[in-house]
């Protein structure tokens, strides 16, 4: 996983430690509350804010022909990543609003997501992300007009480090913090499956010695345990929780209607256009992970089949629309990921833009046909 990585060795490289953040210059905005992101809309009609990995996927797809190998997009990667650095290429810069009363949050340039949703009585920060970059997550909430202290409740979709890192600060801060049971002994106790399974071969990659556990992580309580189902009446927001373990023992997505649209917040479940979890860890389960996105797919509330319009995934694009489509590519690549292991394939990674245009796949508009 590629840009995952890019950024937890972004984030190594800076000195680790657990201090206190603070911003002494909030910068305030008048007007509208957050940045207006660059929208894409996809070869199938689909419109999403991308990364820059994404939006040169997709310009790669639109350029190339039938019969191209996709080793001749590389000099589109080239400009366009050249143009990104310049300043020429602008998609996005955090913090923006995905809709009323939902924001993304994030160190600028990197694909790592966090999102503060305001409850009207007090905001919901999910997956504060790694310590070294709070204060840029404290200014972009200033940035919004909000304060810090308005953070009440800190909801996790999974204990892995580059997701949980700062919930402690943010407990020292007053706010609560929720995490789905499978993943709560980890976060209290700093385990293996926190963070040692990727820091230490980040570690290793650019030639810097392990440090102690505890300089690392900072164990954390957690002070609601989320099972399946459980509703989550926080202010005016209500979030129903979905079990969807096999990333990580608890690994959980959170449903919430919007502005009459139907939002997922799936952490590393389920990503844009088919992108799943990182599984090269020992602890990972394949079978289990196949379960939780069949369940995402056909998932029903009050014996209604809920089809979701938002994505809101822990890494890379955001689905403004069509977010179930997502879902679904998700769930067919990791079908087809589970075979070829139980075939004896040495495979926990499939680039799915390339890998679709690899077997000839062309996108139609207007429902993803193929």
């Amino acid at each position: 996983m590629t840009s995952r990585r890019q950024i937890l060795k972004a984030a190594l490289l800076l000195p680790i430690s657990s201090r206190s953040f603070s911003v002494e210059q909030p910068r305030l905005e008048i007007g509208a509350r957050g940045n207006e992101p660059v929208i894409v809309v996809t070869p199938w009609g689909q419109h999403v804010v991308p990364t820059i990995d994404t939006y040169i996927d997709i310009e790669t797809y639109r350029t190339l022909r039938p019969g191209q190998a996709w080793s001749e997009g590389i000099p589109i990667d080239h400009r366009l990543r050249e143009d990104y650095r310049a300043g020429r290429l602008r998609l996005r810069r955090y913090p923006w609003r995905v809709m009323d009363g939902i924001y993304v949050l994030g160190a600028q340039g990197q694909e790592q997501q966090t999102y503060l949703v305001d409850t009207g009585d007090g905001l919901i920060l999910i997956d504060p992300s790694l310590e070294t970059w709070q204060d840029e997550i404290v200014a972009q909430i200033y940035e919004l007009r909000y304060q810090p202290s308005d953070v009440r409740w800190v909801l996790l979709t999974h204990c892995h480090i580059d997701h949980s890192q700062a919930c402690h600060q943010w407990r020292q801060r007053g706010a609560q913090i929720m995490a789905g049971e499978g993943d709560a002994h980890p976060l209290e106790t700093c385990n293996s499956l926190v963070e040692s399974w990727i820091v230490d071969s980040m570690l290793a990659e650019i030639g810097r010695p392990a440090p102690a556990i505890s300089e690392r992580c900072t164990p954390s309580p957690i002070d609601r345990r989320i099972s399946d189902g459980d509703v989550l009446r926080l202010g005016s927001v209500t979030l129903h929780s979905i079990s969807t373990p096999g990333h990580t023992p608890g690994s959980t997505c959170y449903y919430l209607a919007r502005d009459k649209k139907h939002v997922l917040i799936s952490g590393d479940i389920a990503l844009h256009n088919g992108r799943h979890a990182w599984m090269a860890n020992p602890y990972a389960n394949w079978e289990q992970y196949l379960a939780a996105l069949e369940k995402l797919s056909h998932f029903t509330l009050e014996g209604r089949r809920i089809h979701f319009d938002v994505l809101l995934p822990g890494h890379g694009t955001v689905d403004l629309e069509q977010a179930q489509r997502s879902v679904d590519e998700t769930l067919r690549v990791v079908r087809t990921l589970v075979a070829r292991r139980a075939a004896g394939e040495q495979i926990d990674w499939i680039d799915v833009y390339h890998w679709n245009w690899t077997q000839g796949v062309v996108y139609a508009p207007e429902g993803g046909g193929r």
